[in-house]
């Protein structure tokens, strides 16, 4: 059974529109990933100088105020 050329040109163009649309998904859910995971890194950095600080402060006797950071 032959396939009509045209019919074929139409079958591959879909196909090449849904594998970029496909990729192009991949890439904005990777970004996603990508972007959360750099503000979890960032908030964990953020409360370990917290505590850093708190440390150091607490070792002159002195206390962190809340409010600051």
């Amino acid at each position: 059974m032959q396939i009509d050329p045209e019919e074929e040109r139409r079958i591959l163009a879909r196909q090449k529109a849904a594998s970029i649309l496909n990729f192009e998904t991949t890439i904005k859910r990777h970004t996603l990933v990508l972007k959360k995971r750099d503000l979890v890194r960032k908030k964990a950095s953020n409360e370990s100088q917290k505590k850093l600080i708190s440390e150091l402060l607490a070792a002159e006797g002195l206390e962190l105020d809340d409010d600051r950071f």
